[in-house]
């Protein structure tokens, strides 16, 4: 199998297990994977309120696996560049960017797993500004 499809059928595989969210729903720790997200007392109780049976869990975790879907639909099409940056507002087209397979023999650049948390700090920023 090649490269791209190996990388784009393990996406759904991560799409479907991030949407599991029965137990986080059922049984809400305060602490989240990352303590940006971590829920507040009031949040906490408000879940421990809820009734939820096997269908409306299903449901919630359709609704969650379709937006994550969507999510990387929408990164993905920034990638290919048929979609624009929104917050950014300069005259430079924006073409898109081009993900390739590694080699062995390649020197180490950044990880993009790690950027993506710390740009979130950058992306607060420029969105609270927009506002």
């Amino acid at each position: 199998m090649d490269s791209k499809q190996l990388f784009l059928r393990e996406i759904h595989s991560i799409i479907k297990e991030s949407s599991e969210i029965e137990e986080q729903l059922k049984k809400p720790s305060k602490e989240l994977s990352w303590e940006e997200f971590n829920l507040t007392k009031n949040e906490i109780s408000a879940l421990n309120d809820q009734d939820f049976t096997d269908e409306s869990i299903s449901a919630i975790e359709k609704i969650v696996r379709d937006n994550i879907m969507g999510a990387f639909h929408s990164a993905f099409c920034l990638l290919d560049g048929v979609s624009d940056p929104v917050l950014e507002n300069d005259d430079n087209m924006w073409i898109g960017l081009k993900l390739a397979e590694k080699h062995e023999d390649e020197e180490e650049e950044d990880f993009l797993h790690d950027e993506l948390y710390n740009s979130y700090w950058d992306w607060q920023e420029l969105n609270n500004k927009h506002k």
